[in-house]
């Protein structure tokens, strides 16, 4: 929680904060600025191109939940760094698709090595039964939050 702030009975705002610490912490654990000096953000755009494949900035703008404007700078200093490119869409020539290059896909398996190895430290201070209890928490999570997208 915010060091400073009033401790709160509210579930809601426990629930709210303990997520940004939770998503903050994991940052941290993970190495948000990995060797290449890529902002998390950057970060975000090349792990939903490395999950969608190749994709037009509008739709991983879309994704990864910032203006189409703001996307497309992030994916100019991505292609001048070396670790997406741009290429014209199959169907439709005017469409620009963005692509990881081999040295993005390098990054992304360094990466989600380093994230599962925090991970597993982090399991491994856990009993069979807090990990089963975790684990099954976290799928009802993600359960929840999948129809609430509905």
């Amino acid at each position: 929680m915010n060091p400073g702030a009033e401790a709160t009975n509210d579930p809601i705002v426990q629930v709210e904060e303990l997520a940004q610490e939770l998503m903050r912490q994991l940052d941290l654990l993970s190495g948000s600025k990995i060797q290449e000096d890529i902002s998390y953000g950057q970060y975000k755009v090349i792990s939903v191109i490395h999950n969608q494949g190749p994709i037009s900035v509008g739709n991983l703008g879309r994704l990864v939940g910032s203006a189409q404007s703001t996307t497309s700078e992030m994916v100019a200093r991505l292609t001048k760094s070396g670790l997406v490119t741009k290429v014209r869409g199959p169907y439709d020539g005017r469409v620009v698709m963005v692509e990881l290059t081999d040295q993005g896909r390098q990054l992304m398996r360094r990466r989600r090595k380093r994230v599962r190895e925090a991970y597993q430290i982090l399991f491994n201070k856990l009993s069979q039964s807090e990990q089963d209890s975790f684990t099954s928490s976290l799928r009802k999570l993600n359960d929840l939050l999948a129809k609430a997208e509905d």
